[in-house]
C-alpha cells in the first residue's frame, strides 16, 4: 500500500532536472536520462518510477510532466502500480 500526497495544500517540487522533493522533505535523485526517458514515455501513458529510498516515493509523470509524488507518510490511501505480492 502506498500514500498519496493530497491534492489539498502544497504541491510536491522540481527541485531540478533530476531531483524532486515530497511535501514531507524526501528528496528523490534520479539520473537526467532517466528522467528525459520518462518523461518522453508518459507522452503515451502515465510513467510511474519509484526511488531506492527505504521509505519508497514515487514519481507520477503524464503528458511530459511530473504531476505528483506518491508518499508513504501522507495522509489519503492510493493504490502503487507495483506487482501485489501472490499468496499461495
Amino acid at each position: 500500500m502506498v500514500l498519496a500526497i493530497s491534492s489539498e495544500g502544497s504541491v510536491p517540487k522540481e527541485i531540478d532536472v533530476s531531483s524532486y522533493e515530497c511535501d514531507c522533505c524526501h528528496q528523490s535523485h534520479f539520473f537526467e536520462n532517466t528522467i528525459k526517458e520518462a518523461k518522453a514515455m508518459s507522452h503515451k501513458r502515465a510513467v510511474w518510477l519509484g526511488d531506492s529510498e527505504a521509505d519508497e516515493h514515487t514519481i507520477v509523470f503524464e503528458h511530459g510532466k511530473m504531476v505528483d509524488i506518491l508518499c508513504p507518510k501522507a495522509d489519503s490511501l492510493l493504490r502503487s502500480p507495483s506487482k501485489k505480492p501472490r499468496r499461495g
